[in-house]
């Protein structure tokens, strides 16, 4: 089975509400860094945390990346970031104390220096997935097998993309490294750009023969079944993150991922908000004043039967503690909330409208302060 894992909401990561300005996010990005960072802090678990508010800070940190967050959460971004937007608003002066040896060593070792990949090294492509639930298979949670289009090697080229018994052949151009450095000099600075080489696209080599079943592309696309876990509880919105189950990437580097984004139908009974179900009941005039015991529908129990009060009015609100949605990655449950609807009568027999008018006479009685 398929290791899912559910990411955090990016402002809960740094701490901070939606609403916070650019300088709350890097006063909070740097309060965490300098304290979760693996080099300062050796308690388990550091280094994920670590990694997890730098993930936040790159995106939050960056006007578009945020805005497209806000939009679209995780599966609009994720792993759409550099270790260059970690320092976004920070200068080698005012960060870790103002020496480069302290922003590099706290950095520089965890991410890794930055050099140009090697062929190969680049991600493939993040792949999107809608999944559909109803109110009770987001409650129950569980695996489920979704079928997944993607790109596999060419089982004719082996995934060279070049036709059989040939082998793409170094590339001119670049010598074979895949990019291209231009040097740029002037007032006592030397610039050095590196780009991919337009030839051979960064891969650093050519193919002269291309495969004739996959186009020199290496690859095919094919439908998978992939089983996956979902968490009990999961939300609409929420996104399933499953690693190593995206694109291939052609030039034999690690596959992308799976995005899947969960979106739950209406449930004609229990509306959701957050963690807490909210249903209605509807009850007579005589049952509201006298009270009675009722089966309510529940979600995953069928029914619960409650004691609705004498004199309950209508619109009152009746809590079920712990008979709503399961918390998502944590222990217990939301409430369920039942709203009571008091029904007035219609279409009276002569006897009911009897019996109301000298119900009526009697109250009238009462509310003077007669005696009945």
């Amino acid at each position: 089975m398929v290791t899912t894992k559910t990411k955090r909401d990016y402002y809960a990561v740094l701490g901070v509400d939606r609403s916070a300005s650019r300088g709350q996010i890097r006063q909070a990005y740097r309060r965490l860094a300098l304290q979760y960072h693996p080099d300062r802090n050796k308690a388990p678990g550091a280094a994920e945390k670590f990694k997890e508010i730098a993930e936040a800070y790159a995106v939050l940190s960056d006007d578009a990346k945020r805005r497209e967050y806000d939009a679209t959460g995780h599966a609009g971004v994720s792993e759409r970031w550099s270790t260059e937007d970690l320092f976004r608003d920070f200068t080698f002066g005012d960060f870790f104390g103002g020496r480069l040896d302290d922003l590099s060593g706290l950095f520089g070792d965890f991410f890794g220096r930055r050099t140009w990949p090697p062929h190969g090294a680049v991600r493939g492509t993040d792949l999107h997935y809608d999944l559909e639930l109803t109110l009770e298979e987001a409650a129950k949670g569980g695996d489920r097998t979704i079928q997944v289009t993607r790109s596999e090697k060419c089982a004719v080229c082996s995934g060279s993309g070049a036709k059989p018994g040939t082998k793409p052949v170094t590339c001119a151009d670049c010598r074979g490294t895949g990019h291209k450095e231009q040097v740029r000099a002037g007032k006592g600075v030397r610039i050095v750009t590196t780009t991919a080489c337009a030839r051979c696209a960064g891969r650093g080599l050519v193919i002269e023969a291309p495969c004739s079943t996959c186009r020199g592309s290496g690859v095919h696309f094919a439908s998978h079944g992939l089983k996956i876990e979902i968490p009990s509880g999961v939300d609409e919105g929420m996104v399933i993150h499953v690693q190593g189950q995206g694109e291939l990437n052609a030039n034999g580097g690690p596959p992308g991922d799976l995005l899947i984004r969960v979106h739950v139908r209406p449930h004609p009974s229990f509306q959701r908000h957050g963690d807490d179900l909210y249903t209605s009941v509807a009850i007579s005039f005589a049952e509201a004043a006298l009270g009675l015991k009722r089966e309510i529908p529940c979600l995953r129990a069928g029914s619960v039967l409650v004691t609705i009060p004498a004199g309950t009015q209508s619109g009152t609100y009746l809590r079920l503690t712990g008979k709503g949605m399961p918390r998502v990655g944590g222990k217990g449950k939301g409430d369920l909330f039942v709203a009571v609807e008091v029904r007035t009568p219609t279409n009276l027999t002569a006897r009911q409208r009897e019996l109301l008018e000298e119900f009526a006479k009697l109250e009238a009685k009462r509310t003077a302060g007669g005696s009945t």
